[in-house]
């Protein structure tokens, strides 16, 4: 059944209010600060070959950005980074309860919110200075700066941050090159150039980072950075134009294209198409999380109209 008929109930969240869509447009108010996203969660079948998607049902249902989900530890809640009209900070969206829950509360955007593998912390892109900054739950207006130590002052895109190894793996805003640093000490060390505009990941099950790359030939690559001895190992190219990717915790690299959910698997058959997302009426799908548990996949997309 397509998502759009899908009912959603929201429990015990007071300030969540639905708008009414069927609006007379006012042709005088100023266009959006934000696209247009909801985000949509699904059960997901990693043994699955070709329909790996199920119970899929928009979890977000409002008018507004709703972008960037990122699973904390348990696997229960996501966070996100959503807007006011003007500008954007982070909830937490509880999947047993269905209800969101706003963590900041800052005149500036807050992007990319990734929690700590204990929960107890965030770390995001803020536009205080555009560059890394992270939160402690109990104290989530008292930010503080993750890159002062390293004296990484260029404004910062997108991050990956090794908790473990104190490793943060950035891609730079307007460098469009991604060079590793460090949270706990003075460290710089440029990785490559030509680097597209896309979330690094940590790898499961080890401290290798990945990121995307646009080669001399044109061609574009999800590559493995090794911290420990800066090699570098093309893994896999993009199955489409779309950089936006995520890695489950059984190994394997999940990116949406052309509406389809597509799974690569190392020493495998190259990338395989698991979900069709335009069976749940979902349209311009482009981000996707998978749980630490690795049961559930959250996509970023719009109702198909």
């Amino acid at each position: 059944m397509p998502i759009r008929h899908l009912a959603l109930t929201l429990f015990g969240c007071a300030m969540l209010s639905l708008p009414a869509y069927a609006q007379e447009p006012d042709e005088d108010a100023p266009p959006p600060a934000f696209p247009e996203t909801e985000i949509f969660l699904f059960d997901y079948d990693a043994g699955s070959l070709d329909d790996a998607l199920s119970n899929g049902r928009n979890v977000t249902q409002r008018a507004g950005y709703d972008n960037q989900p990122y699973f904390t530890s348990g696997s229960a809640t996501f966070l996100y980074s959503r807007d006011d009209g003007t500008q954007t900070d982070i909830w937490e969206y509880n999947i047993a309860r269905g209800t969101h829950t706003q963590i900041t509360r800052t005149p500036e955007s807050e992007f990319s919110p990734t929690p700590s593998p204990d929960n107890r912390t965030i770390t995001m892109v803020f536009e205080r200075n555009n560059s890394i900054w992270q939160i402690d739950r109990s104290a989530p207006d008292a930010p503080e700066w993750v890159l002062e130590t390293a004296g990484v002052t260029e404004p910062v895109g997108y991050f990956a941050r090794n908790h473990d190894s104190g490793d943060l793996l950035y891609w730079s805003r307007y460098g469009f090159n991604v060079a590793l640093t460090s949270t706990d000490k003075a460290a710089y060390h440029f990785i490559s150039g030509h680097a597209v505009p896309s979330t690094p990941h940590v790898i499961p099950g080890s401290a290798e980072i990945s990121f995307v790359h646009r080669q001399t030939n044109e061609e574009v690559w999800i590559k493995e950075f090794n911290p420990e001895n800066r090699a570098i190992r093309p893994l896999t190219p993009l199955a489409g134009t779309n950089a936006n990717y995520t890695w489950t915790p059984d190994g394997a690299i999940l990116q949406i294209e052309d509406g389809k959910v597509h799974r690569w698997r190392e020493g495998g058959k190259g990338w395989e198409v698991i979900a069709d997302l335009g069976e749940y009426g979902i349209a311009s799908a482009n981000r996707i999380a998978v749980s630490p548990d690795g049961k559930r996949i959250a996509v970023v997309g719009m109702v198909e109209e």
